[in-house]
């Protein structure tokens, strides 16, 4: 190994060791950087606008952008989160006192007894299933009772874990924001720093940048904003017909809405049984309609519309990707699960067109 060899073998090590080192300062601060990253990303098109308004000063365009996300983003987030935690709370003492867990467990009870099943399930298998399982006699009071302890625990330490990383959260957001108005301002030299060091030819990096910014685009402007109108919607249905906890149903539905073949109808279809099973007729009607006319149908026409051809996943690994991101990054794999597998599949054309292909 003659001396440049062996130079350039101690500058890659070094070189590891301090971009290890380096990852190790950011490690705390990745999922704020990235959420700030993703906004800037977003409203970039709107900030060069601007910053065409105000004679190419990015200053201040920055500052103006900031102040925009954060308003119409950032705020609204946080106060929506912080209402969340009360109806939380609400449904803690709910579960706590039992009242309402007891009025459903006794009208339940009392409409699924041993005549009515009987009615749908013929006796032989209602016989074999007591005699393989040892089920004797169906106690849905004391089923539901049981759940609701379960509950009740599950929400102690849920609040226990809010209420630790609270300071946390805060903090983020102020990172957040930060670094939101330099990566307004700087945004465009970052990128083409990075991507000049990138070792690949110029077509194979613009195929993947473009199909990495068109994944960000089509997930944040697609499957958040449209997981975001059926949220509202459902919230805003449950306001009107005043049903308990609307911001909790609205957050809920907004999380199901993002996963592929899941939807806020796995909110609004059991709380229009439960409304007609309480006798809340006219409610009840009212929520299935609309759910059924508007909520499902906003899916259907806003999806192809914001989304378009942009992103054009497989639907199964679309599924995977987004609960495996869930599980791994937290919220952040929503965005980061499909990003990430819509920038393998492009290095896998890579791979095909430039190796495979001209073997």
């Amino acid at each position: 190994m003659n001396r440049k060899e062996t130079f350039g073998w101690f500058f890659i090590a070094i070189f590891l060791y301090l971009f290890y080192l380096f990852f190790q300062l950011i490690k705390p601060f990745l999922i704020p950087l990235f959420w700030a990253a993703i906004l800037s990303l977003v409203f970039y098109p709107f900030h060069e606008r601007l910053t065409k308004l105000f004679r190419n000063k990015a200053g201040v365009s920055s500052i103006l952008m900031t102040i925009f996300t954060v308003a119409l983003v950032i705020i609204p987030i946080f106060l929506i989160i912080s209402k969340l935690s009360i109806e939380m709370f609400d449904i803690y003492n709910s579960a706590k006192s039992k009242g309402e867990i007891e009025k459903l467990a006794n009208y339940i009870t009392h409409s699924l007894n041993v005549e009515t099943i009987h009615r749908f399930v013929p006796s032989s298998v209602l016989d074999q299933l007591e005699s393989k399982f040892n089920l004797g006699e169906i106690n849905f009071k004391t089923i539901m009772l049981k759940g609701s302890r379960e509950l009740s625990g599950f929400l102690v330490n849920l609040f226990k874990g809010f209420a630790t990383n609270i300071t946390n959260m805060l903090f983020s957001f102020a990172i957040m924001i930060f670094a939101l108005f330099f990566f307004f301002r700087d945004g465009r030299a970052m990128y083409e720093k990075f991507k000049y060091l990138v070792p690949m030819s110029d077509a194979q990096k613009d195929r993947t940048f473009n199909v990495f910014y068109n994944t960000i685009d089509g997930v944040v402007l697609g499957s958040l904003a449209t997981a975001a109108v059926q949220g509202i919607l459902v919230m805003f249905i449950f306001l009107v017909l005043n049903i308990s906890y609307p911001f909790l149903a609205g957050a809920i539905s907004f999380i199901l809405s993002i996963l592929p073949l899941v939807g806020a109808a796995f909110v609004w279809v059991p709380a229009s049984i439960y409304l007609l099973i309480t006798h809340a007729y006219m409610k009840g009607i009212i929520l299935i309609l609309f759910g059924t006319l508007v909520i499902s149908m906003s899916d259907n026409i806003l999806r192809p519309i914001i989304i378009g051809g942009r992103v054009k996943l497989p639907t199964l690994m679309l599924f995977l990707s987004i609960m495996g991101g869930l599980s791994y990054f937290g919220f952040s794999g929503v965005v980061l699960g499909p990003v990430l597998l819509a920038v393998f599949i492009s290095f896998i054309e890579i791979y095909k067109q430039e190796y495979r292909d001209n073997q």
